[in-house]
């Protein structure tokens, strides 16, 4: 079985309630089962303004939104295990936690799995 890599990258004020690390490669092996090599992600955690510029960039909606993906493009004779980036916004994902009245941790990796799976199929 391969490994999962992360790069966590926390760019909210506050950090009270985010997953670790830890859990988020936990969640994406158990998404992915990674076989032979490493895979290797970015997860980045930010405010609505982060959110909100990105989303208004790179998707023309001029709100901010859960999570934004970016899937890595490398050409086909290049092999590495980038798999591409993940941009959450915290402050969206704990309102829609609560407005769906699940468990905020169960939220965070409702984020993050669909979009590991996303990635590995492309």
């Amino acid at each position: 079985m391969g490994s999962v890599l992360v790069d966590l990258q926390i760019a909210t004020e506050n950090i009270e309630g985010l997953p670790t690390e830890e859990q988020i490669v936990q969640w994406a092996t158990a998404a992915i089962q990674p076989e032979g090599n490493e895979v290797e992600m970015t997860v980045r955690i930010v405010d609505e303004a982060e959110s909100h510029e990105l989303n208004l960039t790179y998707r023309g909606k001029d709100r901010p939104t859960n999570v934004l993906s970016f899937p890595f493009e490398c050409p086909d004779e290049v092999e590495l295990p980038l798999l591409g980036d993940l941009v959450i916004c915290r402050q969206v994902v704990e309102r829609e936690a609560a407005e769906q009245e699940k468990p905020l941790m169960a939220h965070w990796a409702h984020m993050v799995v669909p979009w590991w799976l996303t990635f590995t199929r492309l």
